[in-house]
């Protein structure tokens, strides 16, 4: 009697969980059918010109991270352990090359958002480029996700669909001068008092000489060289030659793109140009091609970056994601992937807990990002930006310099892997 009374109760209990889910419309089994189409999102980058390099390196860390997002893997990132966003939706990407031109960029972005019907917008590298796709991307309201341009003025254009994951030139440069009270004060190495500012004459370069100037004044250095020059430029002989008249110890403080790097450094060497040292501020020091194309050359030389290998010591994700990077494109990342990756994976995010897919709700699930520095492969304290300008707040640089034909972390301590050497005369061979 008592087995008949369960029985009933649990046929009982049965039928009314069928009734409350055909009410709420949740369905008894699991879903099955088609997946849904697909969410669109552009990339502009590079693909050829003098910056080509870069941008395949950038659409190498984006499709990395488009197939963290499409399909499982067992790593701690969100999303990567999931097969889409909202409800098994794939990312499917569209690449346009800017050509490293402004009119080129902006067309590209009307064609995306009038004929491919993007929902957002990644891109672009050189700051100018970025400026004018982003300043159409405004005007059709579609969210832009920056992950590179690092020039200040983006961020002070009052645009409320551009946002912006990377550091830029001002917190760069400042890094830049506090890695030297650090290794004066800390380490207590001959830190020079005169630099040289080397940098291409487009809004990337101006706006980090502007910077690096206010500071350098601030803090009692002189600048004994101030050389703009052309990006692209077929001779650098200019340069080269008021360079050769200048008497050390100083500091060469450079800001190229990637063929300008090569070009330079190269005329360094040639000229017999030695500076105590020669840092970078990223971009053509960092690309794909710089250690291999300079070999001996680019021993000691530094760079500000946002990333390196050799924090996977401290950062394990780091060395997680690297080993998938590798094993699909024979390579390490570089800053330029995994800030492409983290831009990515941001947008992804962002997507995943949008209210809807309109624009409106992408750029405000955007303002609502709040990522944790476990979450990501940089050596930042995550993603959150600014509801004003767009900017990420918890970005920082690191300094990395090139050791045995890598880059190694030298600054700030906490991430350092290397001991820093730091007259350069020491590291390049002389010929006899």
């Amino acid at each position: 009697m008592q087995i008949e009374r369960l029985k009933n109760r649990f046929q009982m209990l049965m039928a009314l969980w069928l009734v409350l889910a055909l009410f709420c419309g949740c369905p008894a089994e699991p879903v099955s059918g088609p997946a849904p189409e697909p969410v669109t999102v552009g990339a502009i980058y590079p693909f050829t010109g003098s910056s080509a390099s870069s941008g395949e390196d950038i659409r190498a860390g984006i499709e990395l991270g488009m197939e963290l997002v499409n399909n499982i893997h067992d790593l701690r990132m969100p999303l990567a352990s999931e097969a889409g966003i909202r409800n098994r939706r794939k990312i499917r990407l569209i690449f346009r090359d800017s050509q490293s031109d402004e009119t080129a960029a902006a067309r590209a972005v009307e064609e995306l958002v009038e004929k491919e019907g993007v929902v957002a917008i990644l891109g672009c590298y050189n700051s100018s480029v970025t400026a004018s796709a982003s300043e159409q991307a405004e005007m059709k309201k579609v969210p832009f996700i920056n992950g590179h341009s690092t020039s200040p003025i983006l961020i002070r254009r009052g645009l409320r669909w551009f946002f912006r994951t990377t550091p830029d030139d001002e917190i760069f440069s400042e890094n830049f001068f506090t890695f030297f009270s650090d290794m004066l004060w800390k380490e207590g190495l001959s830190i020079p008092r005169q630099l040289v500012l080397v940098y291409e004459n487009r809004l990337w370069g101006t706006s980090v000489s502007n910077a690096e100037r206010k500071i350098a004044m601030k803090l009692g250095y002189e600048i004994i060289g101030d050389f703009p020059y052309a990006a692209g430029s077929s001779s650098f002989d200019d340069v080269l030659a008021s360079l050769s008249q200048l008497s050390p110890p100083y500091v060469i403080l450079q800001a190229s793109y990637d063929e300008d790097a090569l070009s330079l450094i190269r005329g360094y060497a040639k000229k017999k140009i030695r500076p105590t040292a020669i840092l970078g501020m990223n971009a053509g020091f960092n690309s794909p091609e710089f250690i291999p194309e300079l070999g001996p050359l680019a021993e000691g030389i530094l760079s500000r970056e946002v990333w390196a290998l050799d924090i996977a010591g401290k950062k394990p994700l780091v060395g997680e994601v690297n080993d998938l990077f590798k094993t699909r494109y024979g390579r390490d990342m570089t800053g330029h992937s995994a800030r492409a990756l983290t831009a990515f994976m941001t947008l992804a995010q962002a997507l995943n807990r949008a209210a809807g897919l309109d624009p409106e709700s992408i750029r405000q699930a955007l303002i609502d990002t709040d990522i944790s520095a476990d979450q990501v492969i940089m050596p930042w304290d995550g993603v959150r930006f600014d509801p004003e300008t767009g900017q990420n707040i918890r970005g920082r640089g690191i300094v990395v310099q090139v050791q045995d034909g890598k880059y190694r972390t030298v600054w700030p301590k906490d991430l350092k892997e290397r001991p820093l050497i730091w007259n350069r005369e020491k590291t390049v061979p002389r010929k006899p």
